[in-house]
């Protein structure tokens, strides 16, 4: 394994909702980002920089299969950045929060004290980094820019309250919350990268899942040069067995009658809706929430989702609850194809073209 040198990236998680035997690719995995967040990944693109997605959980709900990923957004070239260590693996820096949460949770807790649910915050340069665990696992982990300790306890707050109506995390009795001290350290980051879940893994790869076919997977595995030298000997073994395949072949067809072949019928496709919803807390980054609609339908124009005001912080987060799940917008955040243009005392106002809606607290119609 190689050895690791860290990098500047920022963590979010990001979740994805499939049929329940729909296992997406890669591929269609960063497509689906791309469509979700454009701004963000136009902004990626012009600056040199790229993003990547890491599989962390997977569960059933009653809409369909929801997996949750870790994204990873490298803002400029990496090669910047790795001067003289391209043979090392690239890692965001922040990994050794981890590191820093197991050793915590060996200290506060007793075997059998906790079912694997932790909460774990640090609050470091104006930037509060969350890392929950769920039954053991890594399960979310989001970046949000906060300033004084008051707005660090209001984000808190409003996260506490996420975990309690996420459709994952709301199946915990209790999460045990975990504060994080100390700055960066370059011996927790070393142990964090020889992990299990960041071993192996390096910014400037692609990742490769199953789905990808068994070719690129075994050309990764096991290198170019040992990957064809594969193949040859598989054919050589093929080949040894190829004339005898003929002679059962042929020896059967000599006595077996022909069949008429039976009329195919095709089965009619239908494209089933696919939504996806960011987890996290509102961060610094362009943040876009767009609502998926089967790919062969145009999408309906300035119609507003079910959204329902809670309430107004300071009137400059409103906190909503869209498809009965609670979430926080400010203004310029989008609610379907509507951008929310000013926060109010009460009410917050939304656009869309030549569309105004204003919503105020506690009502459910425009």
């Amino acid at each position: 394994m190689r050895r690791a040198i860290p990098v500047e990236a920022k963590l979010l998680t990001w979740e994805c909702m499939t049929t329940f035997d729909e296992i997406p690719a890669q591929a269609e995995l960063e497509s689906l980002f791309e469509k979700e967040f454009p701004r963000t990944c136009l902004r990626l693109q012009e600056n040199g920089g790229f993003f990547r997605i890491w599989h962390l959980v997977s569960f059933n709900s009653a809409e369909g299969r929801r997996s949750r990923f870790l994204v990873a957004l490298v803002e400029s070239p990496l090669h910047e950045q790795v001067r003289g260590n391209f043979r090392r693996r690239a890692l965001p820096r922040q990994i050794y929060l981890t590191t820093a949460v197991d050793r915590l949770i060996q200290e506060v807790t007793a075997p059998g004290d906790n079912d694997g649910n932790y909460l774990c915050y640090a609050h470091a340069d104006g930037r509060l980094y969350v890392l929950v665990f769920f039954e053991g696992r890594l399960c979310h982990w989001s970046e949000d820019c906060v300033g004084p300790q008051a707005k660090l306890n209001l984000a808190l707050s409003r996260f506490r309250r996420f975990l309690e109506s996420d459709a994952l995390f709301s199946r915990a009795k209790h999460f045990e919350e975990i504060p994080l001290q100390g700055d960066f350290s370059q011996a927790l980051f070393k142990r964090a990268a020889r992990d299990s879940f960041w071993r192996g893994r390096d910014l400037r790869k692609p990742e490769v899942n199953a789905t990808k076919g068994f070719a690129e997977f075994a050309s990764v595995m096991l290198g170019r040069k040992t990957f064809w030298l594969a193949i040859l000997a598989l054919a050589i073994l093929l080949g040894k067995f190829w004339n005898l395949g003929e002679i059962w072949r042929n020896d059967l067809l000599l006595n077996v009658a022909d069949v008429v072949p039976p009329e195919l019928s095709m089965p009619e496709i239908s494209m089933l809706e696919n939504s996806s919803q960011e987890v996290l807390p509102e961060w610094n980054a362009a943040m876009e929430l767009q609502k998926s609609s089967t790919p062969r339908e145009r999408k309906p124009q300035c119609i507003l989702p079910e959204v329902f005001l809670k309430g107004v912080v300071g009137e400059e987060i409103a906190v909503i609850a869209v498809a009965g799940e609670s979430r926080e917008i400010s203004a310029g955040d989008s609610l379907g194809l509507f951008e929310v243009r000013a926060i109010g005392r009460d009410q917050i106002a939304l656009a869309c073209g030549d569309s105004s809606i204003v919503k105020k607290v506690g009502a459910h119609e425009p």
